[in-house]
């Protein structure tokens, strides 16, 4: 999950510097949990890094942070990569971007690995 606190929860941060901390441990479910969470520089304040069994479990989690903290948060579920290794896997995602009509990827025609812009036109 990526945060920002929210006008709200800035001043509540300032009146309690544990808030992010109580607000994880409050909101743990037995199908989800905050793992860590780390402050950081640029676009975002956060990094919280999750555990949840399923994406509805994870999108409840983030939700009652965000209430409990005021947190906008943007959550992004996030697969190991050793898991894009595994046939079943690579076969489901290959489906799932056909149901979704993405695009495949790049032509596996041209053999080269030069990528650039287009040519501007005239």
């Amino acid at each position: 999950m990526l945060a920002n606190f929210t006008g709200r929860g800035r001043r509540m941060g300032q009146s309690n510097p544990n808030l992010l901390s109580e607000a994880a441990s409050d909101v743990e479910t037995q199908s989800s949990k905050v793992l860590s969470q780390y402050a950081v520089l640029g676009r975002y304040d956060f990094v919280i890094i999750t555990e949840s069994y399923d994406n509805q479990s994870a999108v409840r989690l983030s939700l009652e942070l965000g209430i409990r903290a005021g947190l906008n948060i943007e959550t992004l579920p996030a697969l190991p990569i050793g898991v894009l290794s595994d046939e079943d896997h690579i076969n489901f995602l290959r489906d799932a971007a056909v149901a979704l009509n993405l695009p495949s990827g790049p032509d596996d025609s041209d053999s080269s690995d030069d990528w650039r812009l287009p040519d501007e036109p005239e």
